[in-house]
């Protein structure tokens, strides 16, 4: 009783692993259904499995193997060294060592002498750190055993191998290369055809040496080409010292590259972990340059350090109010380190928002120059405010539409980003407003100093009550405004020369984006890399995929489960991954009728014929088989078991009859230890099957989907032909959980996209009143989108995990540009003509969004020379997304509204609004909205 009610009150016992559980929140544990595997957790394609010497070996190998016979203890190697640690568990379990080597040439063979030969120095110089630092074991005096690989191989062929120095060694080899090639060969062919991916062993070792493992072959190594390029190296190390193994890892030989080169990682990639927690902290600081650009940036365009202030402390302030809204009135518990990136993405976007309101504030004041401060206000602060908040909503809402992806660190990164962007915006308003009221009200008041001014620390000049406006002799200010101004007018001249050949180019451009964006796809493998190839961890795991071991274990599938009374449900908080889940079951399972006993014993029979499913081992039966041959073997025998005496009624096979279904079937589970079967208050509640899926977690998304959807339609089928009581079975797999996740990350990437188009649509049309202007920013929008798609396109990149969260950061960002522009033509007041608007909102938000384009690109600049990989992609994508963003604006929205633009935006809508209001007043409208045509 204590037993269930801990199972269906409390996280499941065995639905998480230990492994690194102390980690912040628990982390890295992971949820599992049952936990069928021990701490050693070994691959199976790298066990020996039941190897022995016969006498059918290859004539050119049969001397060899002779040889290895009679000099097993005349080799050089100590009778007294742990020799059962080649090929065993602990071999391949956690804290070894291991290194991955690849030849210079693909035309040069690790199984050459001079690859032999350098190989065998690199080992020695390595061991000989480990030795001399206490960190391996196997032989008396401290000494360590001879690291698994091709070298140890070859060493084992040679009378007293083990004492021979590099050099001999080599020598001696080349006598016997061709021949040992050749057996190695037969040995590699061997296994490939006699490999049992559901054991993890082949049945037909005979061309293989003693304890031989395949992590030394390469995957293409056969009889048709006898070329090794890729190898590794097994090192007799030791968990726990796992960090002093880190701390001179430095030190280890991976040889000089002439002709062989390698990698050091311990099993399970401890070392990777290590380095990638080291580096996360200076990536971290590295990317905080963004904040200094951003300063730099804010004091550049302002010119002063009282605006710089406060523009920063508006940044930062959103931060702290942000997590209170997130954590405190959320109850969100968990803070994933993706939040982190927010920050960079709120520096951009603050910045943006300062250099808005200074620019409108300054623009009102050259319109008005002797009017007051209040005056100004009354004009420049509502004007800023509302195009700040619809460049605010519409990437909140472009951020907020992220999270419904079901993918919790998305999720929660795209909410607390959204969360940014608002309290970005609310601190704008009452922090930058009125410490522009107050520069204002100084200036004008003659009280121009360094905090105000920086130039003026340098000029030492006093100013008239407006020569900040208007005198160029008081510094860089109007000089600069005037220099942009007459740089965005010349810009604008040329482009209304050729708009219409511009038009052509952007709508072909468009066109060529969208079907290369259309061809971004999932990746090949669902593996998550935090680390580029450059960083030696990274490049053994990209290595290690060339070699043989792995490619069977590759294709030895994984396991998957069929399971009865228990309901597919995730009770934990599905905003913290560390939340688990409690064991709730299905009460209406019950398999006692005849008809569900006999259905339960066909079904693995079934299941098995598939071609998606295999047993998880030859020896392997089903509950209901196992329980149908223990009858039968009890009803034959004189003497049965008390439990079949007392519970099974003489039955001697299934069914049982159903009175005494669940006291027999309870008493033989206990009786075997049978944990497929869970029973409660004298029934069975629970009921698993084990099968071989083909599919493993990092396999192609496309065979990932095709297998899932396989169990799923026969579990479909079987369902409707299932008695009542066995008829709610469902299968699941840790392997489809990366299935559902990239899945959920496809889904969520378009769909975000989606919404955050028709929210930049709604929030134009809302502002502008002008269904043109809001067409021509969706399409401007629409480009962002799939330009940088295209680009991402052509770098190789698939959506995979990483790249899903960048392009919840390309929707956020790809509309604010476009927004402003829009905002500025449509607010142009009086019946203009659409080169004047299309001029003046060049003129009046081209400073603030090159301004923002600077700082954001240099921002991203900074971090491509971090080293996480996310950090990276994160930079390139933000850099992209800005320059597209860029010509979006500055070209395609421009072009378009040159060429198409109407003279009265709003004409159309407000004659509309004024039809429906009259109708609605009994009365009839009359065309007073505007001035012009909206045309």
């Amino acid at each position: 009783g204590s037993v269930w009610n801990e199972l269906t009150t409390n996280v499941q016992p065995g639905w998480e692993t230990d492994d690194d559980a102390s980690g912040e929140e628990g982390n890295g544990r992971v949820r599992k259904l049952e936990s069928t595997r021990s701490e050693l957790t070994v691959p199976r394609a790298l066990l020996p499995g039941n190897m022995k010497y016969n006498d059918n070996l290859p004539p050119k190998f049969l001397s060899l193997n002779t040889n290895h016979r009679e000099l097993e203890t005349n080799n050089g190697l100590s009778d007294q060294c742990e020799t059962e640690w080649y090929g065993s568990e602990q071999m391949f379990g956690r804290g070894t060592l291991n290194s991955v080597w690849r030849t210079k040439s693909p035309s040069v063979s690790a199984l050459s002498p001079s690859a032999i030969l350098a190989l065998c120095e690199a080992e020695e110089t390595t061991v000989e750190s480990l030795q001399s630092e206490g960190l391996c074991f196997g032989c008396p005096g401290d000494e360590c055993l001879p690291p698994y690989s091709l070298v140890y191989l070859v060493r084992d062929q040679l009378v007293d191998g083990f004492s021979l120095s590099c050099q001999d060694l080599a020598t001696q080899y080349a006598e016997i290369e061709v021949e040992f090639t050749d057996s190695l060969a037969v040995c590699a062919e061997d296994i490939k055809a006699n490999y049992d991916s559901a054991s993890g062993t082949w049945s037909n070792h005979s061309a293989c040496p003693k304890d031989f493992v395949p992590v030394v072959l390469d995957e293409d190594f056969g009889t048709e080409n006898k070329i090794i390029r890729y190898t590794s190296s097994y090192f007799p190390t030791e968990q726990q010292n796992i960090d002093e193994m880190y701390d001179i890892v430095g030190s280890f030989d991976r040889s000089d590259g002439k002709v062989i080169s390698g990698n050091y990682e311990a099993n399970r990639e401890e070392f990777l972990v290590l380095f990638a927690d080291g580096v996360v902290g200076m990536d971290m600081m590295l990317a905080m340059g963004s904040a200094v650009i951003t300063l730099i940036a804010i004091l550049i365009h302002t010119g002063s350090p009282w605006l710089t202030l406060m523009g920063m402390t508006q940044i930062i302030l959103s931060f702290p109010l942000s997590y209170f809204v997130y954590y405190f009135i959320g109850q969100i518990r968990f803070f994933p380190f993706l939040n982190f990136i927010g920050v960079f993405i709120v520096f951009a976007l603050g910045a943006d928002d300062v250099f808005v309101a200074v620019d409108k504030w300054k623009n009102a004041r050259i319109q008005n120059p002797e009017g007051t401060t209040p005056e100004i206000a009354m004009k420049a602060l509502p004007d800023a405010a509302s195009a700040m908040l619809l460049t605010t909503s519409t990437t909140a809402v472009a951020f907020f539409a992220t999270a419904i992806c079901p993918v919790a660190p998305i999720r929660c990164f795209a909410i607390f980003c959204g969360l940014l962007i608002i309290f970005d915006y609310v601190m704008n308003v009452f922090l930058v407003f009125p410490s522009l009221c107050l520069y204002d009200k100084w200036m004008m008041a003659r009280r121009n100093n360094c905090c105000l001014k920086w130039n003026s620390c340098c000029s030492g000049k006093s100013s008239s009550n407006n020569s900040y406006i208007k005198d160029p002799e008081a510094g860089a200010e109007t000089e600069t405004e005037t220099l942009i101004h007459r740089i965005l007018s010349g810009y604008y001249k040329l482009l209304h020369m050729v708009r219409w050949p511009l038009l052509v180019a952007c709508v072909v451009a468009m066109i060529i984006s969208a079907l290369s964006a259309s061809s971004l796809s999932l990746p090949e493998s669902s593996d998550v890399r935090m680390l580029p190839e450059s960083v030696q961890y990274e490049q053994h795991f990209v290595w290690s995929k060339n070699l043989l071991s792995t490619s069977l274990e590759s294709n030895s599938g994984s396991e998957a489960f069929i399971i009865w009374g228990v309901r597919a449900a995730d009770t934990g908080d599905r905003n913290n991954p560390a939340s688990w889940t409690t064991l709730e079951l299905d009460d209406s399972f019950d398999m006692k009728s005849i008809d569900a006993q006999q259905y339960m014993l066909n079904f693995c029979d079934r299941l098995f014929a598939t071609d998606f499913a295999k047993k998880i081992s030859s020896e392997y039966k089903c509950s209901m088989s196992g329980f149908n041959d223990w009858l039968r073997e009890q009803a034959s025998m004189e003497t049965p078991s008390g439990a079949y005496s007392t519970f099974c009624a003489g039955a001697s096979s299934v069914p049982v009859p159903e009175e005494n279904f669940h006291a027999c079937m309870i008493g033989w589970s206990i009786l075997v230890n049978e944990s497929s079967v869970l029973q409660q208050d004298g029934k069975i509640k629970t009921m698993l099957i084990r099968a071989q899926s083909l599919a493993r977690y990092d396999s192609p998304y496309d065979f990932l989907d095709e297998e899932w959807k396989k169990y799923e339609e026969w579990l479909d089928s079987e369902r409707d032909t299932a008695p009542e009581g066995v008829n709610k079975m469902y299968h699941s797999s840790e392997d489809f959980w990366w299935y559902d996740t990239n899945g959920q990350m496809l889904a969520t990437a378009y769909t975000g996209a989606a919404i955050a188009l028709a929210c930049a649509a709604v929030v134009v049309f809302l502002s502008s009143r002008s269904l043109v202007i809001t067409l021509f920013a969706v399409i401007s929008i629409g480009y962002v989108l799939v330009a940088t798609s295209a680009c991402l396109v052509v770098l190789g990149w698939e959506l995979g995990f990483l790249e899903s969260i960048c392009f919840a950061i390309l929707i956020g960002l790809s509309c604010d540009f476009v927004i402003h522009f829009g905002h500025a033509y449509t607010h142009h007041r009086g019946s203009l003509p659409r080169n004047e608007r299309a001029k003046f909102a060049l003129i009046s938000m081209g400073p603030s969004i090159l301004a923002a384009t600077v700082t954001t690109l240099s921002g991203a600049t900074i971090m491509l020379f971090t080293v996480i990989t996310f950090f990276q992609k994160f930079a390139i994508i933000l850099f992209l997304t800005i320059v597209h963003s860029l010509l979006a604006s500055f070209v395609v929205f421009l072009v378009l509204v040159d060429c198409l633009g109407p003279a009265s935006p709003t004409k159309i809508v407000d004659s509309m609004f004024s039809r429906f209001g009259s109708r609605n007043n009994g009365g009839t409208s009359s065309d007073s909205s505007g001035v012009g045509e909206e045309k």
